[in-house]
Parts: C-alpha cells; structure tokens; sequence
C-alpha cells in the first residue's frame, strides 16, 4: 500500500533503518515507504505472494466493515488489529480514516517494523504494542467497534482456542472479521493433521505440528510465519468453529464466499472469512 499522510523521514533514512530490521526475515506486509518497498518479487517472491494476499483481506475487510457495522463511520470506530505483524491490515484502516487502530503482536521484530512504518508514514492513530494475543482482555486495551482477526486462529494451541475466542467477544462490541483455516477432509490429508481431537468435549477439530518437539524458544520465535510458542495449532472444524463463536456471544455468524481473496471453492472451504457480529 502506498500511503502519503507527510512522511517524517527521507528515502535514505527509511533504508538505514530497514537494514536493521533483520532484512534476511522477509516481511509479512507489502509498504511503499516514500518509494521504498519493504517487499518485491525479486526479494522473495513466494512472500511477495504472501503480502499481496494480506493487502486484499485488508482491502476485503474495509467493504465488510461498510457492509456489517450498521452504518457506523470509520471515524468513530476503534479497531483492534489481532496479531498485526507489521502493521498492514491496521495501516488500511488508518488510510480509511479509522478513529484508532491497535495492533497487538507476539514478535519484537514485528513491533519494530510497525513502528517504523507508523513513523514514516506519520501514523498516528495506529499504535501496534508487544504482546500475546492469547492475553488480550477488556481491563488492558479495552473494547473495540471493528475487531480483525486475521490468519492467527489456527496458529493457536487446542487449549487456548475457547478462551481466545471469549476473550474476543469481551473486547469486541460489535462486529470481528475472522480469516482462518479450518479442518476439512482435504486439509487433514493434504497437512497431515492428527486427531480428531475435542476442546471442552464439544469443539472437534485436528492438530498441526508448526515446530519440532525439541526446538528452542528462540527457533520458535525466529520462525515468524509459525506459533509464537506452542508446538501443534488446533484447526476446528467449520461446524465446529460456528458454535464456538455463538457460544462466545457472536450471534450472527456470515460465511464469505464473495468477495474472497483465495478464487477456488475448495481454497475457500479451508480458508474460511467469517463475519461474526453481535445481535
């Protein structure tokens, strides 16, 4: 995205600063700081994919926002940003002219990208803080009109996902737009998941090894498109995954088949768009 809300630094500056921001790990979020791409094809282009994949739902959620938030202006709703990362999904709420934007993100390196961009871009209504989104509640950042939860679900542990989820419809007053993968016959196959598995003896789903038994904190940390720490992630199952956002207060719960960012169905029954909002 290419955002011009008067840059704070030079070109020249902006490069100084990215070499320090661990250039070997590319970054999750497509920038153009003042001409300078944080990512391009000819840096990685399998990430590059990745970021413009991201930019969408960012794109996806602003016209769910419009469509789902019975006509509240942008102007008057806080956000809250789950797992931001560098901070792209919030920055296109920024652009839109969204109240505030909050990040919460689990990797210092993120944080310290997301600063970056908030400072050369002059963003400052974005404000993306260090911390585990599985600590998220109403007493520390508050309640939120618009929550994205975007692509972090299915990177949680089997006993964190019901009180995840209730954490999110504490903070949450009106409406969450949740992308994650879910568990289909395809996907258990084709991720060799394990189980099936139950969370509070009622939500099915399978399990996704995203680290060896034996690797460090450090190995875990350093591996960013992963867990924060947790060796296997619970995949619910679609019909799974519904009851557990009614049982958490979400009482309409839209599946999104259109507008979506992955074209073909079968993409679209693992990687799941919901709307959950409060009735």
């Amino acid at each position: 995205m290419t955002l011009s809300h008067n840059p704070t630094l030079t070109a020249e500056e902006i490069r100084e600063e990215l070499g320090k921001l661990d250039p070997g790990t590319p970054w999750t979020h497509h920038f153009d700081l003042c001409g300078v791409e944080t990512i391009t094809p000819d840096m990685d282009e399998k990430f590059y994919k990745k970021s413009m994949a991201a930019k969408n739902l960012g794109r996806l959620a602003l016209i769910y926002h419009q469509c789902f938030s019975g006509g509240k202006a942008l102007a008057d709703t806080r956000v809250l940003d789950v797992a931001s990362a560098e901070g792209g999904l919030s920055a296109c709420f920024v652009e839109a002219g969204a109240k505030e934007v909050v990040g919460v993100e689990g990797r210092q390196l993120y944080v310290d990208r997301a600063n970056l961009v908030s400072r050369a871009l002059n963003l400052t209504n974005m404000k993306v803080h260090l911390g585990d989104v599985r600590h998220i509640n109403k007493q520390t950042y508050g309640e939120f009109d618009f929550t994205i939860n975007s692509g972090i679900l299915h990177h949680l542990g089997q006993d964190d996902f019901l009180p995840f989820l209730q954490a999110m419809g504490e903070v949450t007053r009106d409406v969450m737009f949740l992308y994650t993968h879910v568990s289909t016959p395809e996907a258990v196959r084709d991720f060799r998941l394990k189980g099936p598995v139950k969370v509070a003896d009622r939500f099915e789903g399978y399990l996704l090894q995203e680290h060896a038994e034996e690797a460090s904190t450090e190995e875990r940390i350093a591996q960013v498109r992963a867990s924060l720490d947790n060796t296997y992630s619970f995949w619910a199952t679609e019909e799974a995954l519904i009851a557990a956002l009614k049982s958490v207060g979400f009482g309409l719960v839209a599946k999104i088949m259109e507008p979506h960012v992955f074209g073909s169905h079968l993409n679209k029954s693992l990687r799941v768009i919901f709307i959950c909002k409060k009735i």
